[in-house]
């Protein structure tokens, strides 16, 4: 990418790659954020810069999970270097060595791992060499400290282990010697030092003569002097010997292991050229993750589409993010607006999505981002006076602009900080526009900053240019950093000049030399702004109160629904008391009137209980019905009003309050219908009764009608009843059968004949489960095969 080192300056791109370079782990890695080295960053072409931000983001993706392993290495291009030119490297060189190639490793594990979310760097993992033999042959031959280990040589061994007998024998005689009546009295302390790889004893120096020896230093004051006793001279001579035969069977030791490491190093460094790229890769995703950056689209077609941009040095906190589009329907973007309220810094941030995008970094703008792959990026920005070349600012300014109207073309990006500042203004704004004409004929995209009303009114006259204004707030006279694309922005310098403390007087004065025509376009561009600031307001506003209205509605709503539940928890509870109060009840008054029969009691009495225990029922299910809720689906109005002259038992039926359900008996004279509803049967008024929709008879009703209408032989005991439960669910059949036997008893009855019919056999065997429970039941067996066989159970009552 053609840009220059003062652009990159200008831009602050080497902050910014500084803050990549800290979240690089390897030496490699940082070496390549160095600033004499970050144009290497660049993609070299769009293919490139492509994969680059593919690997970012799956680095990206993996680092929301693990962290990679080849952190903490140590820098070995130069131990690598010295082996392959046949050289010797130390221990610890080699321990480094055998890290990377540990690093090596367990970098190839860690991506193959990961190869479902990131199958670029799994792939490049795949490409590094393997290295084991050679990082198990340092691992076995030098430990931990840095110290070739005594098993990797027979003859090292054997060296170490003379060298600590020796050295011991000498450290006992010595010992001896400083307890010895004929040399204590002349030492000036009571221990055993070394001096030059001799064991010595410290002497006076006033008492040289009476301790026999050679004399190998002395002490800083001079009035010690350390002596090998003659006696040891032998024993620390056999001592050295041994340790050279140890010292060079390291050396050889260490030399086979840099022959083998300069065998491998041609791979080896080839490995770590791939782990230094990966480095990069996550450098590049954890400042992503920083930055709350995204990938951007990047294409050969002239267009910028940032939502939401933001400043990457900016603290998150503190920016403001901005919608730029540049490119799709205009060339040239003219900002516009406050001193101080945000132009330079979107142009930078502009200029640097273009570089991040170049070396694959993500850029800090929201979803949905577009950029052009540009070849150069040309910018005049901040001062450029040249004391070496004698140049103004202005002058250097124009120079500056002549080399960017020289080089631009359709490939090439152009940002401009106040155009034609710096001279006449008149003379300043039509050199501005001609240069900007100059560089949309060049096909150049290009973003620009300005005062200039001619500049703003560019873009009414020419599709090429668009403008872009930021905010100013006329009620705090403060910038709000907010751009709005396709509006020119005023100046407000005068309110900032207010908001900075000039007097009111001078602000008055200046108001008044304001030409007619300036001071016109200010105050309605003003105007302008305040009303976009109202309007967006007022639009937040309204956004918020729905937003309320929205959470207060769907709260409401949580609420009804949890009561309604609350509610038809509460009535199927009351339902199913009621219908047990009154099974309990059925049971008690049967057992009451079997014990009046028995005791000659008046069966006129007995019936009279019966029939008020029904009645007694009947209202008390009527009222149930009446207080329980209707369904989400029931009204009266769901169908139309019933013909009671066509009406025939099995209807379907509407009750109000009551909900869906089956007619059972047409009127009485007191105008009062039998309906069944769910498992209750109530009687009710016939004004609350509906003929609901499709209400035609059905031969399913009808039976469910017929079975619960009793046949009777007589009032007196010893009847026969029928109980039809065709056509019903096993659940619903049970609970009719328990009805119909409650009703048989109280009547006195002696034997029921129940219909189930044939079919799987489940209603059967539900019926006869049942039967065999009830305190009614006597006995039952299956009926003759002349009155419907096992379709039918014949029961007696007690």
């Amino acid at each position: 990418m053609q840009v220059s080192r003062r652009t990159l300056e200008v831009l602050e791109w080497p902050q910014l790659v500084e803050r990549l370079r800290a979240l690089a782990r390897t030496p490699g890695g940082r070496r390549r954020c160095e600033p004499d080295a970050s144009h290497a960053l660049f993609a070299p072409d769009l293919d490139a810069a492509r994969a680059r931000l593919a690997e970012t983001s799956e680095a990206r993706a993996i680092l929301e999970r693990a962290a990679p392993p080849f952190g903490g290495l140590a820098d070995v291009a130069g131990p690598l270097a010295r082996a392959e030119r046949g050289g010797e490297i130390g221990a610890g060189d080699l321990l480094d060595v055998g890290a990377a190639i540990d690093a090596v490793e367990a970098t190839q594990r860690f991506l193959a791992a990961h190869a479902e979310i990131a199958a670029r760097l799994a792939a490049a993992g795949a490409t590094l060499g393997r290295h084991l033999d050679l990082a198990d042959e340092i691992a076995r031959s030098i430990d931990s400290e840095g110290q070739v280990r005594d098993g990797v040589s027979p003859v090292l061994a054997g060296a170490r282990a003379e060298s600590r007998r020796l050295a011991s024998e000498l450290q006992r005689r010595l010992d001896g010697a400083l307890h010895d009546p004929e040399i204590a009295p002349h030492l000036s302390d009571s221990f055993v030092t070394v001096r030059n790889d001799r064991f010595v004893l410290p002497v006076r120096a006033d008492a040289r003569g009476k301790v026999r020896g050679i004399v190998h230093d002395a002490s800083a004051s001079g009035t010690t002097l350390f002596v090998e006793p003659q006696g040891v001279v032998d024993a620390n001579n056999r001592l050295k010997e041994a340790e050279l035969r140890a010292a060079r069977e390291v050396a050889r030791v260490l030399r086979e292991l840099a022959r083998e490491v300069g065998r491998e190093a041609p791979s080896l460094r080839a490995s770590l050229a791939v782990i230094e790229e990966l480095d990069l890769a996550f450098a590049r995703g954890a400042l992503s993750l920083e930055l709350d950056a995204v990938e951007p689209a990047m294409e050969s077609a002239g267009v910028y589409v940032l939502p939401q941009l933001r400043h990457p040095l900016l603290p998150r906190e503190r920016a403001v993010p901005n919608d730029v589009r540049l490119g799709a329907t205009s060339h040239v973007l003219v900002l516009s607006g406050p001193n101080a309220g945000g132009k330079t810094v979107a142009m930078k941030a502009v200029a640097l999505a273009v570089l991040c995008a170049r070396a694959g970094l993500h850029v800090a703008c929201g979803q949905g981002a577009r950029v052009d792959f540009a070849e150069r990026l040309l910018a005049d920005i901040g001062d450029a006076q040249s004391l070496r070349e004698s140049l103004s600012t202005f002058s250097a300014h124009l120079a500056n602009l002549a080399r960017i109207v020289e080089a631009a073309d359709e490939r090439t990006l152009v940002v401009l900080d106040e155009i034609g500042d710096g001279t006449d203004p008149g003379e300043g704004a039509a050199l501005a526009q001609a240069v900007l004409e100059a560089l949309a004929d060049a096909g150049a995209r290009a973003v620009v900053t300005t005062h200039y009303a001619l500049l703003k009114e560019l873009a009414h006259l020419d599709e090429r240019f668009e403008n872009g204004s930021f905010e100013f707030d006329p009620t705090t006279l403060a910038p709000t950093y907010r751009l709005r694309m396709g509006t020119p922005g005023a100046s407000s310098a005068l309110a900032v000049a207010a908001r900075m403390g000039l007097p009111r007087r001078v602000l008055d004065r200046a108001n008044a030399l304001l030409d007619r025509e300036d001071r016109h376009l200010e105050r309605t561009l003003a105007e302008l702004n305040a009303s976009r600031l109202e309007l967006e307001r007022e639009r937040h506003e309204a956004a918020h109160a729905r937003e309320e209205s929205e959470a207060a509605r769907d709260e409401l709503r949580r609420k009804l629904e949890h009561l309604q539940q609350r509610r038809d928890r509460l009535f199927e509870g009351m339902r199913r008391d009621l219908d047990e109060a009154f099974r309990r009840a059925h049971g008690e008054v049967a057992l009451v009137i079997r014990e009046l029969q028995r005791g000659g009691g008046q069966a006129r009495d007995a019936a009279r209980a019966r029939d008020r225990l029904l009645a007694i029922e009947t209202e008390a299910r009527a009222s149930s019905a009446a207080l329980a809720p209707p369904p989400a689906a029931d009204t009266a109005a769901d169908g139309e009003a019933v013909d009671w002259r066509r009406a025939q038992p099995g209807d379907r039926v509407h009750v109000r309050g009551g909900g869906a359900g089956v007619l059972v008996a047409l009127p009485d004279r007191r105008g009062r219908v039998e309906v069944q509803v769910g498992a209750a049967r109530v009687v009710v008024p016939c004004d609350r009764v509906a003929r609901a929709s499709g209400g035609a008879p059905q031969q399913r009703s009808v039976s469910h009608v017929a079975l619960n209408t009793t046949v009777s032989a007589g009032e007196h005991s010893g009847g026969i009843e029928r109980c039809d439960l065709r056509g019903l669910r096993v659940e619903e059949a049970v609970r009719r059968l328990g009805d119909v036997l409650d009703r048989a008893a109280v009547r006195g009855c002696s034997r029921l004949d129940v219909i189930h019919g044939l079919g799987t056999g489940a209603l059967r065997d539900a019926v006869r489960v049942h039967l065999t429970a009830s305190p009614y039941v006597a006995a039952f067996r299956a009926g003759h095969a002349d009155a419907g066989g096992e379709g039918v159970t014949e029961v007696e009552l007690r």
